[in-house]
């Protein structure tokens, strides 16, 4: 990655790859999984580039071949990436991509955060697609899968204060993450909502956000529910399109779809053309 934008005032440096497919084209900015590195949305990117659109992939701050990792010394939550990366992602698209429409397009934990940035500035011009994406809330699964979400985040809040940080690799969730981070992401767990990252989000009512929502059939990581309860925060009334899976059902459909992303990106396109 040559492109880089600097985070926490120059404190992480935050490789991005460019994807040009024509100028005037929408610029797809891809927000990345909980602890998933950039590389691993080249296939996804290639596949939007063959239907026409550009796209820009970052690493999250400290993930992939961003660093600093965080720890105690660098930390950031969700305020933090929508009021600071973000920005920062769609001021590149506009200096590489200057005629193009930009569209945040979001994978899990990066759907949280594109959804976010749209509650929190409805009036930017920019669309936002979600795939796979959810409000991780319990009330959003059902059963033992409701007890999933505030268990993990209990474990996480512990982890977090004894190490300063989550070595995701090593508990086999996301990768070394951020303790603020872990700890907005687990007390939406338990609440729902995102009032405690201090981001002030406009009513879905008042958003004119455009915005597609996209949930991968047998995602129990992100079920049709909790999609819907992320969708609305920009949705008034919630639309979440449904899709197969495109592998096997012994892969998880959660990131599965990124081997074969056919589907979803006909979908994507389908949608861009369809909201000119």
């Amino acid at each position: 990655m040559s492109h880089a934008v600097q985070f926490a005032n120059g404190r992480c440096h935050c490789p991005f790859s460019l994807y040009p497919a024509g100028p005037g084209a929408p610029v797809l900015i891809v927000l990345p999984a909980l602890g998933v590195a950039a590389r691993k949305y080249e296939g996804l990117a290639q596949c939007l580039v063959q239907t026409g659109l550009n796209v820009l992939v970052a690493d999250w701050p400290g993930q992939g071949e961003s660093r600093p990792r965080p720890s105690r010394q660098f930390d950031y939550g969700y305020r933090q990436l929508v009021e600071d990366f973000v920005p920062q992602l769609l001021a590149a698209a506009r200096q590489h991509f200057p005629s193009s429409r930009a569209v945040l397009l979001g994978h899990s934990l990066g759907g949280q955060v594109a959804t976010l940035y749209a509650a929190a500035n409805p009036h930017s011009g920019v669309a936002v697609i979600g795939v796979a994406c959810g409000n991780i809330h319990y009330r959003h699964w059902r059963g033992v899968r409701r007890l999933l979400t505030p268990s993990v985040a209990v474990v996480f809040n512990l982890l977090t204060a004894v190490l300063g940080y989550l070595p995701g690799k090593q508990v086999g969730f996301g990768g070394h993450e951020a303790r603020s981070l872990m700890r907005d992401w687990g007390r939406v767990a338990w609440t729902g909502h995102f009032r405690h990252t201090g981001l002030l989000l406009v009513a879905s009512a008042e958003n004119p956000t455009a915005s597609l929502y996209i949930t991968i059939d047998d995602d129990h990581f992100a079920p049709l529910a909790s999609t819907r309860g992320l969708a609305e925060l920009i949705q008034a009334r919630p639309q979440v399109e449904r899709l197969p899976s495109p592998r096997p059902p012994a892969e998880n459909p959660h990131s599965a779809w990124l081997k074969a992303p056919q589907t979803v990106v006909e979908s994507i396109a389908g949608w861009l053309r369809a909201a000119r």
